[in-house]
């Protein structure tokens, strides 16, 4: 596959106010358009002066679209892109890593309960994003990072089974999945590969997972081309390798 018409990008790691960095950003490749959605959450995220998570998503300049972040994801892990004439709804997602960390629910202004239930909630709200899309005609395409192993082929040594990471799971793959009525692309083109995206680099033994991959309407299938992930390719400082999706636009 030659150069892609869409590449999207997880943990970007600027904040609003890095004008001169999301500049350089959004000039980063000639030829193509770049949005973004960037982290606004002080209460959630303070590291590194909130430089955290954040998605962008580059189009070719010719190809016709719009943008739109959900207001509610103050964090910055999804991203909207319409192309309206060929009635797909893509999103970049950057799904919350469960952990049990307090999180502050800036509705009710208090804590709420932990980044394990803040992961769920993101989905559910995602999946009800992502149904107001397809009521309106649109086949979907959802790309990035999960954070989710979704069966035990995806990851090395082992899948965690134990709650919490096993409710997130069940919701990806029973609800989130039936609802929107999508299919892991991948694991449909490749049902036995064991390919992964993420690697502990600091690991003795290979410690790996499939966290990343792209979940297309099933109404797609038939016009899906390649799906892959790049194991090899020089990922500079990221822990996860690239995935790529190739449909034609019939």
């Amino acid at each position: 596959m030659g150069e892609p018409d869409i590449l999207c990008v997880q943990e970007i790691r600027l904040r609003p106010q890095d004008k001169d960095a999301i500049d350089a950003m959004v000039r980063a490749i000639p030829g193509f358009s770049c949005a973004h959605s960037l982290c606004r959450d002080d209460k959630n995220v303070t590291y590194q002066g909130g430089r955290m998570y954040g998605v962008a998503t580059f189009v070719r300049a010719s190809l016709e679209v719009s943008h739109a972040a959900p207001e509610w994801d103050r964090e910055g892990r999804a991203l909207f892109t319409l192309f309206p004439k060929q009635k797909i709804a893509l999103v970049n997602v950057y799904a919350v890593n469960g952990t049990s960390k307090p999180y502050f629910d800036h509705e009710l202004g208090k804590i709420r309960g932990t980044r394990h239930e803040y992961k769920r909630r993101f989905n559910r709200k995602l999946m009800q994003d992502c149904m107001a899309m397809k009521e309106r005609g649109f086949e979907l395409v959802l790309a990035g990072d999960w954070n989710i192993s979704r069966t035990k082929l995806d990851v090395t040594p082992r899948l965690r089974t134990e709650a919490p990471h096993a409710k997130a799971r069940k919701q990806l793959n029973e609800t989130f999945m039936p609802t929107l009525d999508v299919v892991d692309v991948f694991r449909e083109l490749h049902p036995d590969v064991k390919k992964y995206t993420w690697r502990n680099e600091r690991s003795r033994i290979l410690d790996a997972a499939r966290v990343d991959y792209a979940l297309v309407s099933r109404s797609m299938l038939p016009r899906v081309v390649s799906a892959d992930i790049d194991e090899k390719v020089t990922r500079f400082a990221s822990d996860h390798a690239p995935l790529s999706v190739e449909w034609r636009d019939d």
